[in-house]
């Protein structure tokens, strides 16, 4: 009797890598973000590429990816604008 071992194939051990190395770069991502907002600065290209990476590592691991918000309405973008120049405030 032969007892053959039930190994992934290789193509599957380079993605299981790839999504391995996904996860750690999405970690690093949110660790990113939280600092900047710590430092009070919000960088768009970071917060874009984490939710970039983590909806990439959400479909490999069967779960839905966050759909895109629906666009805020234009009158309450103009009042949110009102309200930071009335408070002087900016972000």
């Amino acid at each position: 009797m032969t007892i053959r071992p039930n190994l992934p194939s290789i193509e599957d051990i380079h993605i299981d890598a790839a999504v391995r190395h996904l996860t750690a770069a999405r970690n690093h991502l949110q660790c990113a973000v939280l600092r900047f907002d710590d430092a009070g600065y919000e960088h768009d290209p970071t917060a874009r590429s984490y939710s970039y990476v983590a909806g990439i590592v959400a479909s490999f691991n069967d779960r839905p990816w966050r759909p895109m918000p629906a666009p805020i309405p234009s009158h309450i973008q103009i009042a949110a604008q009102e309200y930071r120049r009335t408070s002087r405030r900016s972000y």
